[in-house]
């Protein structure tokens, strides 16, 4: 909003993300200087990108989770794998049946397909 010469907006965002925190540290160490780095990174972006001042511009965020799906899946996969492993070296035969590895295994997939939740 413009009132008497000047700008003022209010800006908040969640600290749910490194980037965000790293971005909300650095601005609350800014103090009263937020605006002039605002303006600076800003018009430096637009200066980089003129499309956006289009009137028929659209501007789209894209935001990526920093951890991903699959490297969760990848580290419990090698977590299980650690733990199966080490299963096995207790077991007197030192293997693990066949059955019990399908089973296992049917497990592992119901326990990954289950990350859903999570998202």
């Amino acid at each position: 909003m413009k009132k008497n010469g000047k700008y003022r907006f209010s800006l908040q965002f969640a600290a749910e993300s490194n980037d965000q925190i790293c971005v909300g540290e650095f601005l609350e160490r800014l103090g009263n200087r937020k605006s002039t780095v605002i303006v600076a990174a800003l018009k430096e972006y637009l200066s980089n990108h003129p499309e956006i001042n289009s009137s028929e511009a659209h501007i789209k965020v894209r935001v990526e989770a920093a951890i991903t799906r699959q490297s969760v899946e990848n580290l419990i996969r090698s977590m299980l794998d650690e733990r199966l492993t080490a299963l096995a070296l207790e077991t007197p035969s030192g293997a693990i049946s066949q059955e019990q590895q399908d089973a296992l295994e049917e497990d592992i997939s119901a326990m990954l397909g289950n990350l859903d939740m999570f998202q």
